[in-house]
Parts: C-alpha cells; structure tokens; sequence
C-alpha cells in the first residue's frame, strides 16, 4: 500500500543548474558541505529553521523528526488531518502526540512497520543512517530488497554480511548516491545522523529520481577505481573487493537512470571488468591459475566493449587490458615454472 510517492512529481521541484543561491541560515555558509542541499530542502518548505535564524547543522535528528522530514511534503493536508483524528496502534505513542500522524501516514504506506513487526516506534531515539535511508527509499516507492537483487557482494569492512536486513538498503544507497565511502573506508550503517547530514542524503535522493546525479555516480565509480588500483599495488585483496564492488554499484545507478548514454554503458563494462581483475588476482592468490587465466581474458573483453560505448574510455580501456594481459602472463609463468622444493 504505497500511496505517498505518488505526489512527489507535483511537490519536488527540480533546481535550475547555475542559478545563485542565497545563504539561507546565518549559521551555514556557503562552503559548508550541505549548503546546497539544505538552501534546495529549505526553498521547497520541506525542512525549516529556527526562530533566531539559525540551522543548527550539528544537531541530532530523532526517529520522529527525521519522518516528519520525509513524510511531510508528500502528504496533503486532507491526509494529515484525517491521521490525526485515527488512533495510533503504537505503544509508546500518544494520540495527541505532534508526530503521530506522521508515523501512522508513514505504516499505512508501508514506510515504517507496525504491529506485530513493531510494537514500538522510539521517535525519540536518534535515527541512524540506514534507517533514515530505508524511509526515504520506501517513501519514494523504490525497491531495494529487488533492485540490483543480483549484486550480492560485501561493500566495506562494516557492510560484510550480505544477509543483514539493512545490507539492500546501504546497496541502494550505493547506487542512488545516497551515500559514498568515507575516508576511513567505512559505510557506517549505524552512525547517528545530523540535521547535516539527514538533509545531504534527502537531497541527493531527490536529485537522483530527477536524473540529477549521473554524473555524481560516475565521477565515484571512477574514483573507487582508483581505490582498487591503489589496493591491488598494496596487495590488499579485501579492500580492493570492497572499492570494487561499489564502483560497479554506482556504475549501475548511472545506468539505471540514463541507460541509452554510451559513456554510462561504457563505465558499466569498465566497472564489471575491475571486478573481473579484482577476483582475478583473488584466484592468483590462491594458485587457480587457469581461473586468473579465465578471468583476465574477462576483463580484456569487457574493457574492449566499453571502448566499443564510448570512445573516450580508450584511455582506461588501455589500462584494463594492460594490467590484464600482465595478469595472464604471469599465470602462464607460474602454471610453466617448476614447483618449488617444499611447496
């Protein structure tokens, strides 16, 4: 029962590219990192400051808070007042409470669960990233738990388990460019978000509904490309399997939304080959050297398709079928060298 996402074309505006903005809170300039989202969130009325003028970035966000977020600008009044006259079936939630029409708009429509899932909803408690980022995703009518379904590899050294409830959440997220490695390497599923930090992640997911963050997704597919370089170099197989696997997931966001564009088709090819070499090197290790075999002919090919999509990927096309072809050479090498004494 999903009723809410069907008024997100009548109340998302999409911002025009180049247009100045105005610092909207005296207390987030220009240069901060949510500038750009919190002035677009702030001009369609769906968040809002405080009375002295103020933001407040830095600020907590509670489970009921961060609803109200979401759920606001895709509700008609019509709706509002009608959950506010309904009872709630949560247990730690009264009728007059100020966010309860929110949060039961927000079950009917299959954005939060209800009893007997849930019998609590802790609007009080501090939403979490993947919480926030499963709202959002169901409030406008994605499907993550289906979506990219046959990409089930582990994204960073704390999203490993590909059976966790949250994994199809932060998988999305990946592709939609919610979110994007940090520089300690981490997703941070269970980070406890800002006022920031919420709106960055709304914003982004707006922008890509909209078609408005291709380009995003293609500049971090290219650069964790250049983390699985870096990696391999290091002989750090984990990592380079992680940075690997999400620059084909937001290879595969870009063509999501703009499948018939040559350079996305092409970053696709170039991303699947980086996998192809990734678990090359991983067969290498283990000594399956007719697999490194199998696996570097892979990658050369797909590096050639992607040339074939788009002449500008000539460049790193070269790449992939150099470092292949040098994957295969030395395989050859090793299955032709005599076993050494003691091995």
């Amino acid at each position: 029962m999903r009723h809410l996402p069907l008024l997100i074309l009548t109340l998302i505006v999409v911002p025009q590219t180049g247009a100045a903005q105005e610092q909207a809170f005296s207390d987030l300039p220009a240069d901060h990192y949510a500038f750009e989202a919190v002035t677009f969130l702030k001009s369609e009325g769906i968040i809002s400051g405080y009375d002295d003028g103020t933001f407040r970035p830095s600020n907590p966000v509670n489970r009921a808070e961060a609803l109200k977020i979401i759920v606001a600008p895709l509700v008609t009044d019509v709706q509002l007042d009608q959950a506010k006259l309904a009872n709630t079936v949560f247990l730690d939630i009264n009728n007059d409470d100020w966010y309860k029409p929110y949060v039961e708009l927000a079950r009917a429509s299959g954005i939060v669960d209800g009893p007997p899932k849930k019998e609590k909803f802790n609007g009080g408690n501090s939403v979490i990233k993947v919480e926030f980022m499963k709202m959002v995703q169901e409030a406008f009518g994605a499907d993550p738990q289906t979506s990219f379904s046959e990409i089930k590899i582990p994204l960073s050294q704390d999203v490993t388990n590909t059976d966790e409830w949250y994994y199809p959440y932060m998988r999305y997220g990946i592709t939609s460019s919610m979110i994007m490695i940090s520089g300690d390497g981490m997703l941070s599923p269970a980070k406890e978000l800002t006022r920031a930090e919420t709106a960055v992640i709304l914003y982004r997911y707006i922008m890509y509904e909209n078609n408005r963050r291709t380009q995003a997704l293609l500049s971090e597919a290219e650069s964790e490309i250049l983390i699985t370089l870096a990696f391999l170099e290091q002989n750090d197989i984990v990592e380079a399997e992680y940075s690997s696997a999400r620059a084909l997931l937001a290879a595969r966001g870009a063509h999501a939304a703009r499948p018939d564009e040559g350079v996305v088709q092409g970053a696709v090819k170039i991303t699947e080959g980086f996998r192809s070499l990734v678990r090359g090197y991983r067969a290498g290790v283990s000594k399956n050297f007719d697999e490194t075999i199998r696996l570097a002919g892979e990658s050369w090919n797909l590096a050639e398709l992607a040339r074939k999509k788009d002449g500008d990927l000539s460049s790193i096309a070269d790449q992939v079928q150099t470092i292949s072809k040098a994957m295969a050479d030395s395989a050859r090498a090793q299955q032709s060298s005599p076993p050494v004494e003691g091995e």
